[in-house]
């Protein structure tokens, strides 16, 4: 099986999946979005009082409490739909008048006053669709080619790929736009992009091919995929890193993490084969960052007059911007343990399987290891965001849409899972790897924030309805029941199904395992 076979079935299982789950949340980075794609502008001053993450702009108008890159993205897909997305509007001001906000308002209240339901139910399927959904399957895609370049099995590739997109919280982060995710995206890539498989100039013409380690001992094997035997880092690879990374900081400030933990592999891997650090991929790194963080020191300007401070800087203060500089602070011990456990918000309360990371420097006999240079800098990495987290006041307000702030590190431990379940018996991998799924769904299909909640919803028969189903009955915009997901998921399942199915078929054939 082609590597590039494996890697489209890949994006297309994660694309639908992903699509069909997402949910019809709408969030602060949406409004940008559709300010852009409707008329170019930034300026959201139409929302203001619809969201506590718009404010208004010391120069005039109003802006998001956040970066703008996730916006920025979002924009292009509903460009793209505009004309499907004017017809909602059409049909929406046809409809009977909407229910009037009673109470304090909030989203759903604000949208069926302003009788917009199905066009903010088409904003958010066209921002999963055309945006979230391609960039995460396309990243899980990469991991696929990547790990079967290092001479994995097409099946075992592709099941760690989905491991990561459909099996751990990237599945339930994926819902609807959201920047962390695009910050992951781009780290991960970013990482992949470093191990070149084209460029072979100083590898043994045996190992150059489609499966470049067919040859090579197994514990070599994960050496490979991150190129300790390259002996050169190509500057216009390094380049795309940088614009990668740049857009990380474009989306987030964390993104700050990804250029550092990325930047230092850049300078690691300038010296292979060299004495010296080889300054055309670090110099190539650093002018890939630049536009990207040009760009949001101009957004800075532009919205706020000042290009020195952050958009918190503007908005009114708020219980977590009490602590420290605007809610950043010094790194804070309880923040640490919530954002691993807290059964609102934690990783690792998200997915209890991820702990067997902590296994991996303990495994042996395993085939595939991840070598020392590499796992030190994505330690590095993963403890970098760790502690951006634990410093960031914000990170307490993660209950109110569930696990997100150390999204862009769960391909870490996730990695270093696979490295562990090596070790353990077959029977019990598929045990482990069945129950990453099984709960990942769980969450996805309920969108519940908390882990409990979500688990006691399975005994709810009622509550089976995926959020869409239910925010669509709502609105009245057509009728739901247990009769949907059901339908849904069988076409997912017969779709999946069709598309795996000669993969599946490989070891009856012969083919490698």
């Amino acid at each position: 099986m082609r590597t590039r076979a494996v890697a489209v079935r890949v994006f297309v299982t994660c694309w639908l999946v992903y699509t069909a789950y997402f949910t019809p949340y709408i969030v602060r980075e949406h409004f940008p979005a559709i300010t852009l794609a409707e008329s170019g502008a930034f300026n959201v001053e139409r929302f203001l009082g619809w969201t506590e993450d718009i404010f208004a702009g010391p120069r005039g108008g109003a802006y998001i409490n956040n970066n703008p890159g996730a916006s920025i993205a979002g924009a292009v897909p509903l460009m793209l739909a505009k004309p499907l997305l004017d017809a909602a509007k059409r049909r929406d001001r046809g409809r009977p008048p909407g229910m009037p906000p009673t109470g304090p308002p909030d989203m759903v209240t604000l949208i069926v006053a302003h009788r917009q339901e199905m066009y903010f139910m088409l904003v958010a399927l066209v921002t999963v669709a055309g945006l979230m959904a391609p960039v995460s399957a396309a990243t899980a895609a990469l991991l696929s080619s990547r790990l079967m370049q290092a001479g994995v099995s097409a099946g075992t590739a592709a099941l760690i790929a989905l491991l990561y997109a459909l099996g751990t919280p990237v599945f339930f982060r994926n819902a609807y736009l959201n920047h962390n995710m695009l910050v992951a995206s781009a780290a991960l890539t970013a990482f992949l992009l470093l191990w070149d498989s084209r460029k072979t100039d100083s590898l043994p013409a045996a190992q150059s091919a489609e499966f470049p380690l067919r040859s090579t001992p197994p514990e070599a094997a994960f050496a490979l995929l991150w190129d300790r035997e390259f002996r050169r880092l190509g500057a216009t690879r390094a380049f795309a890193c940088g614009l990668l990374c740049g857009y990380a900081v474009l989306c987030d400030f964390s993104g700050l993490i990804v250029v550092g933990g990325v930047g230092l592999y850049v300078l690691l891997r300038s010296r292979d084969g060299a004495p010296r650090v080889r300054l055309a991929p670090v110099l190539s790194f650093a002018a890939g960052v630049a536009p990207m963080v040009a760009g949001l020191v101009a957004y800075q300007w532009f919205a706020f007059g000042s290009s020195l401070h952050p958009s918190q800087h503007y908005m009114a203060p708020t219980a977590p911007t009490a602590a420290g500089y605007r809610g950043f602070d010094w790194p804070s011990l309880s923040l640490i343990r919530a954002n691993f456990f807290d059964t609102r918000f934690g990783l690792f309360a998200y997915s209890p399987a991820l702990l067997l990371s902590l296994g991996a420097p303990f495994a042996r006999n395993v085939r595939f290891r991840i070598p020392r240079r590499e796992s030190v800098v994505l330690v590095v990495y993963t403890l970098g965001f760790v502690l951006f987290s634990a410093a960031n006041q914000y990170s307490w307000l993660q209950p109110s849409t569930g696990f997100r702030y150390l999204a862009p590190v769960v391909f870490v431990p996730l990695l270093f899972t696979v490295q562990t379940l090596q070790a353990l018996p077959r029977g019990l991998r598929t045990a482990v790897a069945i129950c990453m799924f099984a709960q990942s769904w769980l969450l996805a299909a309920t969108h519940e924030r908390n882990i409990t909640v979500a688990f006691s919803r399975l005994l709810d028969t009622q509550s089976i309805v995926l959020p869409w189903m239910q925010r669509g009955a709502q609105y009245g915009l057509f009728e739901a029941d247990r009769f949907w997901p059901l339908m849904l998921n069988v076409i997912l399942a017969a779709a999946i199904g069709s598309i795996w199915w000669k993969i599946i078929r490989l070891p009856a054939k012969g083919g490698r395992p």
